[in-house]
């Protein structure tokens, strides 16, 4: 007997920490006026697709104002990325940060800038917030301020295609800061545990902290209260055993920027999982029409919000999760001399006898045929739908997430010959 053992090549999450860009490493690294360096950092194996990657600062020392840097990710592979620094003017000596790597189709990351501006609403695709109700930002790409500075941002709203980033506006203070970036990670609502926002005047102690199974623990910087007399200081340190994590935030040098930032845990596997609707009741009519030029050839309706398909082309629609069951009417002209095939999702978990199927015969006295299936689902969610209306074929597909996007159908009517 011969027994194989066979195991993926890819990985599909990775992270790791990067303490590159940093002055008492590397003498060289003189960030200032206008120095840039690139680095590249390699996953510990291959991707199968380009996974999405963040990060967050851990360590960071930077000199007086006017200050300012400039942290990108330029470019991502399946084995690697890149990342630039450029600084504005006064020296940044140290940045070290955590980078993250995950091959998951509705985690999104999107990287932006405000300038001058206290609040920024991203227009995101329908199809990364559809089932989002959770973000993370972090501050990274731009930090550009003069003289003293106070902020504290946050995500303010979160809607089906949009998020709504805010920054605090104290007169006085908020006018010093000139452009600052981030990033915006958005994910299904079992992609984070957020612990809660942390304050640190001085030196902070996180206590202990059970470890959460399948994810990552993040710091997420989101305030700072720079009274621009030091230099701008703060560095995480980790003491970890098997079962907990535990840090300090604090300095190594002189005193501490007070900040706010957020703990974190980011999943890198899901519990989650997302199924095509099940047509768990159906009722048909057939009856005869005597006038049917009147009537379209295939017709459908969305009940609940009274979105209505009759003519040929490609439609997609996005179904609140409220809305259970979803009730469908479906009707169909049945011309002498052809046949209606209609096939209805009934049973994900099933190897066989998946749909509900229904084959009709056409003739004069029963020319008009109606469905009116109801579907629901194991629990709420949005439904992203697909809708494909030809001359004689109506297909009604749905977009599932498990973690990556696929498309099921849940709906085909076909008008046929006998």
């Amino acid at each position: 007997m011969i027994i194989l053992k066979i195991t993926s090549a890819y990985i599909y999450s990775d992270t790791g920490v990067f303490n590159g860009f940093a002055t008492a490493s590397d003498s060289t690294f003189i960030c200032n006026f206008g120095f840039s360096r690139t680095a590249t950092i390699s996953y510990s194996n291959q991707f199968e697709r380009i996974p999405q990657v963040f990060f967050v600062h851990e360590y960071l020392e930077q000199e007086k104002a006017d200050m300012g840097f400039r942290l990108s990710i330029t470019t991502i592979t399946q084995t690697d990325f890149t990342l630039e620094i450029s600084c504005h003017k006064q020296r940044q000596y140290t940045l070290r940060i955590r980078w993250f790597a995950i091959d998951d189709q509705l985690t999104s990351i999107w990287m932006f800038q405000m300038t001058r501006h206290f609040q920024l609403k991203i227009q995101m695709p329908k199809l990364v917030l559809w089932q989002s109700q959770v973000c993370v930002i972090q501050k990274q790409s731009i930090f550009y301020y003069l003289q003293l500075l106070v902020i504290y941002s946050l995500i303010s709203e979160i809607k089906t295609n949009s998020v709504t980033v805010s920054i605090t506006k104290i007169a006085g203070k908020f006018t010093n800061l000139k452009q600052i970036g981030y990033f915006v990670v958005v994910g299904i609502q079992d992609a984070f545990i957020n612990l809660g926002l942390k304050t640190a005047t001085g030196a902070f102690s996180s206590g202990t902290i059970p470890i959460e199974p399948n994810r990552w623990f993040a710091i997420a910087l989101q305030g700072l209260a720079f009274p621009n007399t030091k230099n701008l200081r703060i560095r995480a340190t980790y003491s970890n055993t098997a079962t907990t994590i535990s840090y300090t935030w604090g300095t190594w040098y002189e005193i501490e920027t007070p900040n706010s930032h957020s703990q974190i845990w980011i999943a890198y596997q899901f519990t989650t999982i997302f199924k095509p609707l099940e047509c768990f009741s159906i009722r048909i009519s057939r009856k005869q029409v005597l006038d049917l030029l009147t009537l379209p050839t295939l017709y459908l309706e969305l009940l609940q919000t009274n979105q209505i398909y009759t003519a040929i082309g490609n439609y997609e629609y996005l179904v609140d999760k409220t809305i259970t069951p979803l009730k469908m009417n479906i009707q169909i002209k049945c011309q002498n001399g052809m046949k209606v095939q209609a096939d209805f999702n009934k049973c994900n978990a099933c190897n066989t006898k998946k749909t509900h199927s229904f084959t009709y015969n056409c003739f004069n006295q029963m020319n008009y045929i109606g469905f009116f299936p109801l579907f629901q689902q194991a629990f709420p969610q949005y439904n992203s739908l697909k809708i494909k209306l030809q001359s004689t074929t109506l297909e009604i597909s749905q977009v599932v997430y498990d973690q990556s996007l696929t498309e099921s159908t849940i709906v085909k009517i076909q008008i046929l010959n006998q």
